[in-house]
Order: structure tokens, then C-alpha cells, then sequence
């Protein structure tokens, strides 16, 4: 059922199954992919033009976030995904971020800091820009964050639990006011880091994955409650 599906052309440069999944989470939000619809792997990694391997590790990821389920030798179905899944989601990235910043305050080295407070200046330049380089920058800081933790495993829960915000952010970009208060929030969460201050970061860099989600639950609601409202297709 995915034959249709508009995937943006072939994937390249980042890491494969992250791109698969983030423009699978985004057909999934945007309601192109409604629930109920099977993600098959042959289908995918056809419409994709790559192997199934990114394309079965992308879908794990999906599944992890809540927007599909995976069968074992069926490949996978989207679920119906509501306010509150998405609040969770952000529940989920708030605990984790707020700690790899706690981490990455005890392991900063100047570069490190330096980047953080210059992809905070590109953040400045953004405000009117089209979402997909709002969240590139956004995404950077973050996972900058989150390697400089030092903990490998860390960093690969903060990239997969951010399935969902990161195809949310990609399709609705932020307001040009959105936008400042991120940056804001950024270069106090960069600052603390610098600082050394562990309680700190972890203190900011949860109240802003907190403010981010409210803000995405605002923005998603309508669309959620009027999917909610349809009956899924079924599936082959």
C-alpha cells in the first residue's frame, strides 16, 4: 500500500535508516500514510532505492516511537497516533536530553561549547526560514548534546525517541517568536553546559523539551482529532 508514496527521491548522505524513518514518520503525521497501512520492506526500500536492512531498522525505530507495529514476516502497520502519545514521546526525550546534558556539562571542551553557541547563532538566522533548516539546526544541537555525553547508547535513545518531534518540526515550521524562544532557550541550556554546571543544564534543558512539546501538542491536536474521527483503512 505504499506504492504511491512520495519519498522525496533517493536517499542520500545522512544515515540511511534515520532519513527512511524521519520521511516515513513524516507521511505518517501529514495523514499520507493513514493507520492501517502496511509498510512493507520490498515496497520501501523500492520506493526508496536501498536495501531492506535501513529500511527494517527504520521501521524498529517507528516502532519504538509508537507510530507503527511491527509483525513478524508481515513488515509493519501505522498505528493511530493521538495528543497523548505525542505528549509521552516528549516526556520520554525531556528525561533523556535532561540528563546527556547533565553528562555532556561534566565532558565539555571549549570546542564543543564554542559549536553549541554557533549553531545557536544560525538558530538566530532562521526565524522565517522553511522548516527543514530550522530543524537541522535544531536537530544538531541537540544530538551535539547528546554525543558529547559520552555515552554511545545514550545518544541512540536521544536520536530514536526523536522520531516523532523531528518529522513533526519537518513538515510545521516554527514561528519566527517559536524560533526566538528556542534560541533563547538554547543559549541558556549552552551556557550551563559551558559552566560546568550540571544541575543547571539538566534543570533547562528539560523545561525546554517540555515547552517544545506543548507546543507541538497544540499544533498537532487538530490534525489528530480529525484522523481520529476516520475509520483506518484496512489492510491487505
Amino acid at each position: 500500500m505504499t506504492g504511491g508514496l512520495n519519498v522525496g527521491g533517493p536517499v542520500r548522505g545522512e544515515r540511511t535508516a534515520d532519513v527512511v524513518a524521519r520521511r516515513l514518520a513524516q507521511a505518517i503525521l501529514s495523514g499520507e500514510l493513514p493507520p492501517g497501512t502496511r509498510l512493507r520492506e520490498q515496497n520501501l526500500a523500492k520506493s526508496f532505492s536501498v536495501s531492506r536492512t535501513p529500511v527494517r531498522e527504520a521501521l524498529i525505530v517507528l516502532s519504538a516511537s509508537g507510530l507503527a507495529h511491527v509483525e513478524p514476516n508481515r513488515g509493519a502497520m501505522v498505528l493511530q497516533l493521538t495528543a497523548g502519545d505525542v505528549s509521552e514521546v516528549y516526556h520520554l526525550r525531556a528525561v533523556l536530553e535532561s540528563e546527556s546534558a547533565a553528562m555532556a556539562a561534566g565532558r565539555i571542551t571549549p570546542e564543543m561549547a564554542g559549536l553549541l553557541f554557533k549553531i545557536c547563532d544560525r538558530m538566530a538566522e532562521l526565524r522565517e526560514a522553511p522548516a527543514s533548516e530550522q530543524i537541522a539546526a535544531d536537530t544538531q544541537f541537540h544530538y551535539t548534546i547528546a554525543e558529547a555525553s559520552g555515552s554511545q547508547r545514550l545518544h541512540a535513545l536521544v536520536r530514536q525517541v526523536s522520531a516523532i518531534p523531528v518529522a513533526y518540526r519537518s513538515a510545521i515550521p516554527y514561528t519566527g517568536a517559536d524560533m526566538g524562544e528556542a534560541e533563547r532557550q538554547h543559549r541558556g541550556i549552552a551556557g550551563a553546559i559551558r559552566r560546568q554546571d550540571h544541575g543547571e543544564a539538566r534543570r533547562l534543558m528539560r523545561s525546554h523539551v517540555e515547552w517544545a512539546g506543548r507546543l507541538a501538542v497544540d499544533r498537532l491536536q487538530p490534525k489528530l482529532a480529525a484522523r481520529q474521527g476516520s475509520d483506518p483503512p484496512p489492510g491487505p
